[in-house]
């Protein structure tokens, strides 16, 4: 990988040592100029896990993408760099206590000097910077409040955002490593089955200097680090288009979900 160009794309250029410190800034740097994003499926575009296809969409085409994407890309940054890093297996909480499909998300753990860390850079508005994986005390971000708690070799992943009133799951993850073909079949799920959020609506999401703003079929929603938001309506599919180049600076020509069209 050219990290040279990824690191151009995310207008980093300080310190690139395997440390903490580098860890950190890389980390909220990544979210801060890579959208999450699943355009992809409704362009159409097959999202394939494919480091070299990964880095060509996201660094070369500057786009973004979901969390296999994201951090797919992420791990071989970070592996490159000559961190300890592995893939991880995430469940995503629904509603009534669902976790979905098995590997239906990816996170990593990165080890520094016998100390773990929970990096993920592909869950959307979720901590901007990695988390102590060995702390169940509350981390305090400029995101939100974030928590790992522990139940065997199960963690959960704990979070309140900037506009949320509450702490609530996120994902629960194992410590098994995988490879990156281990997401295939979910991946593939993902992006084709009608009963996944990916395929029903059209999003694009990152952070700010103010905070976030996020895109959705039929609105644009803006919220500052005070959990402030601001909401405008999205007015038709040439609209939406226009937020996109404007906000995100991405070209792409998608179609709305028939549920969401307009």
């Amino acid at each position: 990988m050219n990290l040279s160009a990824y690191f151009d794309h995310i207008t980093y250029a300080d310190d690139t040592s395997p440390t903490w410190a580098t860890l950190k800034q890389i980390h909220r740097a990544h979210l801060m100029h890579i959208p999450f994003e699943n355009l992809s499926i409704h362009m159409p575009q097959r999202i394939i896990l494919d480091e070299d296809w990964l880095f060509t969409k996201i660094v070369t085409e500057k786009r973004g993408g979901f969390c296999f994407e994201q951090n797919g890309l992420f791990y071989v940054v970070l592996k490159q760099l000559g961190y300890e890093v592995y893939r991880l297996e995430a469940n995503v909480y629904h509603d009534g206590g669902n976790y979905g499909v098995p590997m239906n998300h990816m996170c990593l753990l990165v080890a520094i000097d016998g100390v773990r860390y929970l990096a993920d850079v592909g869950f959307g508005a979720s901590f901007i910077e990695p988390l102590l994986l060995d702390s169940s005390d509350i981390q305090v971000q400029d995101a939100g409040r974030f928590q790992i708690i522990f139940e065997g070799e199960t963690g959960y992943y704990h979070t309140q955002g900037l506009s949320d009133d509450n702490m609530s799951i996120g994902y629960r993850f194992y410590l098994t490593p995988h490879t990156l073909a281990d997401y295939n079949e979910a991946c593939h799920y993902m992006q084709t089955s009608p009963k996944t959020h990916f395929t029903q609506k059209r999003v694009c999401s990152q952070w700010t200097d103010n905070g976030r703003i996020t895109l959705s079929d039929n609105k644009f929603i803006t919220t500052d680090w005070d959990g402030i938001r601001t909401e405008i309506p999205v007015e038709n599919e040439d609209h939406f288009h226009q937020i996109l180049q404007d906000y995100f600076g991405i070209t792409v020509h998608t179609t709305a979900p028939q549920s969401t069209s307009q």
